[in-house]
């Protein structure tokens, strides 16, 4: 069965970021990172699955489209 949705933690591993980032990314005013988290909680955000595959693609372009110099 495919995960529906991850958390901050798994994800930031995946991405080989640190969650900071994440958070950093879900600040953002123009199109943020999907985080969700229960009301009334604190901590233990989770990104569904499917928003952050959207989110991905919208903020993502692949590397061979990238400059390098």
């Amino acid at each position: 069965m495919q995960p529906v949705m991850v958390t901050v933690a798994d994800l930031a591993a995946q991405m080989h970021v640190q969650p900071y980032r994440l958070y950093q990314l879900a600040k953002r005013e123009d199109d943020p990172l999907p985080l969700r988290t229960m009301r009334g909680m604190k901590r233990s955000s989770a990104v569904v699955v499917s928003e952050w595959l959207d989110w991905w693609e919208r903020n993502t372009t692949e590397f061979k489209e990238v400059q390098h110099d």
